[in-house]
């Protein structure tokens, strides 16, 4: 007598979805689809993961059994081709019922695909493809969370204020940090830490990074002098080797132009914080929100209040938050605010695609002008 199939998911199998969504999605060829802008502020890599992501919680969440990793490869694959349909003039005629045939064409140069991906990525744009509805459950699935996802992005409520990480995001700041650090640890004929490892230590203001670059942290008998020393250092010495990175005035005159509020949280000193702003650029933000003694440091969300606060700003769902770094995704997301991180700053892109949820990455600070503007004219 044939054994019944067992219809609920277990913890074990739940978690090896999980593990293999995980490792698919970072595979490089589909690090490409980060360049294509999708619906409105989103990329056709978030979008995908987007959708595959919520096709997976709700197959976990149901309990249901699906070829999971059909499933994952399908959507993941669903939208794999390489233009911006807006501006192609050869792939804009048809787009809508074409490209799920472009996609299988590319997807077949990389991979092996089965029957169920073949039908997650051909019908998944029913009815617009009228003769090609779902095959299998995979593929109806894949083709409603499509639709929704796809709503959600469209309409999603215009943003209209933009606050800015500072170190890695509109300054790089990198070699004068170094250089503080290393003639603190020098006064106590410590060993220099090297520019990469200053780069990791950056995000948590400079109490953690001198307690990350000291042996034995905090614990070490030196450490609050070292910290003094490096403050004092740094003070005289934070504009040395500082500069901004290439068209980010250019970039954020444009959002300023097209009527957006700009604004800078920073865990870098309040003084320090503003004497950079005042002399890189200069009557462009409107509030610059540093380090001080009364308020929690990123990613508490205290420096966000207080400076929406300032700005008179009551609903911070309004608001895009932009930075560089683990610690700023986590100040958005404390904060309630939508995030955008940079892959030119001081956290490797790989670490940034593997966060929670699929954030928007950009290569280059104008790239910001098609993600707002482009998506909210």
């Amino acid at each position: 007598m044939k054994k019944k199939e067992n219809k609920t998911l277990t913890d074990v199998e739940i978690k090896q979805i999980i593990d293999f969504y995980l490792k698919f999605k970072e595979e490089d060829i589909l690090m490409r689809l980060l360049k294509n802008k999708q619906h409105r502020t989103s990329n056709t890599y978030r979008h995908v993961c987007l959708v595959c992501e919520e096709c997976i919680y709700y197959g976990i969440r149901k309990r249901k059994r699906y070829d999971y990793k059909s499933l994952i490869r399908g959507a993941l694959l669903h939208d794999f081709y390489f233009y911006d349909w807006r501006v192609d003039k050869v792939n804009k005629k048809g787009h809508a019922s074409k490209h799920p045939f472009r996609a299988i064409e590319n997807a077949k140069k990389y991979f092996n695909l089965n029957k169920i991906e073949l039908d997650i990525i051909s019908s998944h744009m029913w009815p617009i493809n009228l003769f090609k509805f779902p095959k299998t459950k995979e593929g109806r699935l894949v083709m409603l969370v499509d639709k929704m996802v796809t709503l959600k992005e469209v309409f999603a409520k215009k943003k209209k204020t933009l606050i800015f990480d500072l170190d890695g995001t509109l300054l790089d700041t990198l070699l004068d940090l170094k250089e503080a650090t290393n003639y603190a640890l020098k006064q106590f004929s410590y060993p220099p830490r090297t520019e990469e490892e200053i780069r990791n230590f950056i995000g948590n203001g400079v109490s953690k990074l001198i307690e990350r670059a000291i042996p034995e942290g905090i614990n070490n008998p030196n450490y609050l002098s070292a910290l003094k020393i490096f403050k004092e250092y740094y003070e005289a010495h934070c504009d040395v080797y500082t500069k901004p990175y290439p068209l980010m005035k250019e970039t954020l005159l444009k959002l300023k132009a097209h009527g957006y509020t700009l604004a800078v949280v920073t865990n870098k000193v309040d003084e320090i914080a503003n004497k950079l702003i005042d002399k890189y650029y200069p009557n462009i933000f409107s509030c610059v929100q540093g380090d001080v003694p009364f308020l929690k440091k990123k990613p508490s969300d205290e420096m966000v209040k207080y400076c929406l606060k300032k700005l008179k700003i009551k609903k911070p769902n309004k608001c895009i938050y932009i930075g560089d770094t683990d610690v700023d995704y986590l100040t958005a997301k404390n904060s309630r605010m939508e995030v955008i991180l940079v892959s030119y700053g001081y956290r490797d892109k790989g670490a940034l695609i593997k966060l929670e949820g699929t954030p928007i990455i950009i290569d280059e600070p104008f790239h910001l002008i098609d993600i707002i503007i482009g998506g909210n004219k």
